[in-house]
């Protein structure tokens, strides 16, 4: 009695046999990294690539019984669906900058993850801190099975941060002031062409002095013909020193491009404030264009009065 006890107790504990009928129309393939919407990636912006792992898996109520083999590509057709779904307009990254490597993954029997294709992202080649899309898709399994619904795409947002600045500043030989707003006269100079003399204790300085009790008020600009055409990155400005000018320095500038002097583009509106140590603020473009002229304009100022001032425009 003890025996048939003790065996009865045992039957009870065994794990059920499932019988479900063509139970192989279960089995899926999927991206792990699916799973949880679109994956946002910063890149330091310098000269090297970087890798992200990408594997595949498979869920089902039966066991692999052999070796499976999952073909990866980067899938531009999912650009604008995604574009579609998510009222966004993201494009792919610049050609040359990214890569897929090893794309074509496999699951080995009894297993239920893959090994890993790669993408790979060259921060630098993104030429500037535009945000980009990258959908990598599963496009074919071998011997077929299904894709989960909804896992298929692994939708990747990349952009590049700037740790430090790896552009070095254009030379100022030949540099013309071809229009400006206003400018005024005082004891450090005060005209437009003294913010590309290359001298910080100089500065254009817009009209302060008031005439029937009236003077211009922002915006203030200044447009600048380079001497040949460039690959601009950005720009640096800095402002008039001293802490009792702070009040002068831009707050809010626009940064506009031209390759002929006649259409121009926007390369952004950029909120800025002066550095502790050089009075200065870094403006880097979204994404890096060709021009040889530029026009910057200053919305308003740190002081928030009718008045600005900039010392020295350096241009990357």
């Amino acid at each position: 009695m003890l025996c048939l006890s003790i065996l009865s107790l045992f039957q009870a504990c065994k794990e059920p046999e499932l019988n479900i009928e063509n139970s192989k129309q279960y089995g899926n393939v999927y991206l792990q990294s699916a799973t949880n919407g679109a994956i946002l990636q910063s890149y330091n912006i310098k000269d090297e690539w970087v890798e992200t792992a990408i594997g595949a898996g498979y869920g089902g109520l039966d066991k692999l019984s052999q070796k499976i083999s999952i073909e990866l590509a980067i899938d531009a057709s999912k650009v604008t669906e995604y574009n579609n779904q998510n009222n966004s307009n993201y494009e792919l990254p610049p050609a040359g900058s990214y890569d897929l490597e090893n794309p074509t993954v496999e699951i080995d029997r009894n297993f239920g993850g893959s090994n890993s294709a790669k993408l790979r992202v060259n921060a630098i080649k993104l030429g500037g801190t535009k945000s980009y899309i990258i959908p990598i898709s599963i496009k074919n399994v071998s011997p077929e099975l299904p894709v989960t619904k909804g896992l298929q795409t692994t939708y990747y947002i990349v952009n590049g941060v700037y740790e430090s600045n790896p552009f070095p500043p254009i030379p100022l030989t030949g540099w013309k002031i071809i229009d400006f707003s206003d400018d005024d006269y005082d004891a450090i100079g005060g005209r437009a062409p003294y913010c590309i003399d290359g001298d910080k204790t100089t500065c254009w300085l817009s009209t302060y002095r008031r005439v029937n009790g009236w003077r211009p008020t922002h915006p203030h600009h200044v447009t600048i013909a380079m001497a040949n055409e460039q690959i601009l990155h950005g720009l640096k400005l800095y402002g008039r020193t001293g802490t009792s000018n702070a009040y002068l320095f831009p707050k809010t500038v626009q940064i506009e491009t031209s390759t002929d002097g006649q259409t121009w583009k926007s390369a952004g509106i950029f909120i800025i404030a002066a550095s502790s140590d050089e009075t200065a603020a870094t403006m880097y473009f979204e994404k890096s264009t060709n021009a040889k002229y530029f026009k910057v304009t200053v919305l308003n100022s740190a002081g928030n009065g009718d008045t600005t001032a900039i010392a020295e425009l350096e241009a990357f």
